[in-house]
């Protein structure tokens, strides 16, 4: 997971971006370069390394999405693209970071009960994807009125903190300024005392 963060980390400064990356940074910039993965991927690859469900994206654009970039490249004086004359190599590197950041979904819980996991999963997958605000929108509730880009920013900031607390959690990483880092012995033995100190004062209730 660390190198997953390297690896992000590395995209970051790649795309000139100014001052230093927060967790939150490192982790969309994963999750994007994950669905871009997927969406590169043939039909019958992407559907054998998924284990996210139907929070996986798809790979196919709408009628609609490929008639308007069709036009737009007759209008630019471009030739008429051809699907067909393009393939792109996964490389299996890339397929591994994938599974790994996708399964982290596993870590979002939701709010309401618990009962928006699956379609707060799905509109940050969508976002990520490079779907826009009201396509989002859609995606999480067709019948919301007034989605907006606060509402996405509010669902994007839950899921990735739930996320980032997850993997905090799970791979026994302490969370710094910008990345993660690996327990030190001592925080280990610290963590194992208070723990067994909750479990005490549980067991005496």
């Amino acid at each position: 997971m660390i190198e997953h963060f390297r690896h992000a980390e590395s995209i970051f400064f790649v795309q000139a971006k100014r001052g230093l990356p927060t967790p939150r940074d490192l982790l969309w910039i994963l999750i994007t370069d994950a669905v871009r993965t997927a969406q590169h991927m043939p039909d019958l690859d992407r559907a054998a390394v998924s284990r996210v469900g139907s929070a996986m994206p798809a790979a196919r654009d709408t009628e609609s999405d490929a008639h308007q970039r069709q036009l737009s490249r007759l209008m630019d004086g471009m030739p008429e693209y051809d699907a067909t004359g393009v393939r792109v190599v996964v490389h299996e590197t890339d397929v591994d970071r994938m599974v790994d950041i996708l399964d982290l979904l596993r870590f979002v819980v939701g709010g309401h009960n618990g009962r928006d996991v699956l379609r707060m999963k799905r509109c940050v997958v969508a976002r990520a994807a490079g779907l826009t605000i009201e396509q989002c929108g859609r995606v999480y509730d067709k019948h919301r009125q007034g989605f907006d880009r606060r509402a996405m920013w509010d669902i994007r900031t839950r899921v990735l903190g739930q996320i980032l607390a997850g993997i905090e959690r799970e791979f026994g990483l302490v969370r710094t300024s910008r990345s993660f880092r690996r327990l030190t012995v001592r925080e280990i033995e610290q963590r194992a005392k208070a723990r067994k100190h909750r479990e005490a004062e549980a067991n005496a209730e």
